[in-house]
């Protein structure tokens, strides 16, 4: 008798969690001159024959597999009872289902950057928000949600830990850490905590979404390996000891949390890193520079920031000179027109009927860095 073993399935490369994995082996032998055909069963086969066979089968389990990074590579500079400054962070899901993540910030220490070691720490309660796609960098209009709703497999997404910063002296530094707790994917909306696996292994308990969840820490549960669904954290430990708080549990291996650790600085700026450039053009009726009555005065600001840190609160205001009447709608931000009135989110810019005010930090969301030239032109006619 000769046999011939073959072994047929499907072959999956990063099958996704709750997919079922069938495998069924054939036998093909000569029994007494005739051809004869044998699948196999996990409780055992003797028919011969296609069709008489059962699949041996299991299904994937659900990998909870995930990072939290600084965006940051040096620590963020900020000013003295500075509002609404932030550090940026990023979540990656590295498992094979799709999953919610809940967010908070907690202060921590030490400070990753040794020559900014952890002083203070910044106006309690902090927020996080999940960057909605649309611009880099914090912004309080766009930026709302709490959590991370259906990070899909191998995507990223960028949050925002926000705070005030209280008054404390230049060179104090403050480490935060973002820490991101595994939740329930699969439909919108926030799903609940995964606080535990099938192989024993929990989280703590922690409060989260700006402090709209509270989860309770989890309980052991150890199962048999199964041929069914089950759930296994393999998230990754801390790199960094500022990245565990202070009950040393926060960031261990599967555990269904991970963090990392970015740090505020506190900075001045003086006065010469920020420069005012104002010109003025004439054009009068005819088209030439004869400042007559009727001509038009065309301003221009060139605002320029030197120096090694990021100018946070920079608002620009300018007087409408005396004997002479603001253009309406004439106002612009490097080329872009702005409304007149108060109009923040859309333009943080207006003529609020004597002065210009133009508010580069956005309603204080937007730090301003060296080297940016902002250009800021209005028209006023000689009465």
């Amino acid at each position: 008798m000769s046999v011939l073993v073959l072994l047929s399935g499907t072959s999956q490369v990063f099958a996704a969690a709750g997919d079922v994995i069938n495998n069924t082996a054939t036998i093909d032998f000569i029994y007494q001159g005739n051809s004869l055909v044998q699948e196999s069963s996990p409780s055992g086969n003797t028919l011969t024959g296609i069709g008489n066979g059962t699949p041996t089968s299991f299904t994937e389990d659900r990998l909870i597999n995930f990072s939290v990074v600084s965006a940051d590579a040096a620590a963020v500079g900020v000013s003295s009872s500075q509002p609404a400054a932030f550090l940026s962070y990023t979540v990656t899901n590295n498992g094979n289902a799709p999953q919610d993540f809940l967010l908070t910030a907690v202060n921590t220490s030490p400070s990753p950057f040794a020559a900014n070691p952890d002083n203070f720490d910044p106006v309690s309660p902090m927020q996080v928000f999940v960057e909605d796609g649309s611009n880099t960098g914090y912004l309080l209009a766009e930026d709302t949600e709490i959590f991370i709703d259906e990070l899909a497999v191998g995507a990223t997404a960028r949050v925002y830990v926000v705070a005030d910063i209280p008054v404390t002296v230049v060179d104090d530094a403050a480490a935060v850490a973002l820490v991101a707790q595994v939740a329930e994917g699969g439909a919108a909306g926030q799903g609940a905590a995964i606080t535990n696996d099938d192989n024993g292994h929990i989280s703590p308990a922690g409060t989260f979404s700006n402090g709209a969840v509270v989860v309770a820490a989890g309980t052991a549960n150890t199962v048999a390996n199964t041929t069914g669904l089950e759930t296994v954290f393999n998230d990754p430990s801390a790199v960094s000891p500022e990245d565990v708080d202070s009950a040393a549990v926060q960031d261990i291996r599967a555990n269904g949390q991970h963090s990392d650790t970015g740090v505020f600085l506190v900075q001045t700026v003086a006065a010469s890193d920020v420069a005012l450039n104002k010109s003025v053009t004439v054009i009068d009726t005819l088209g030439g520079s004869d400042p007559h009555a009727g001509a038009t005065l065309r301003y221009q600001i060139d605002v320029v920031i030197s120096g090694g840190s990021n100018v946070n609160n920079l608002i620009i205001s300018d007087t409408v000179p005396a004997n002479t009447t603001y253009v309406t709608s004439s106002l612009l931000l490097n080329g872009i027109p702005q409304t007149d009135a108060s109009n923040a989110p859309i333009d943080y810019s207006e003529f609020n009927g004597n002065d210009i005010v133009v508010d580069l930090s956005e309603g204080g969301t937007v730090s301003v860095a060296p080297g940016t030239l902002n250009q800021i032109t209005f028209d006023v006619t000689i009465d």
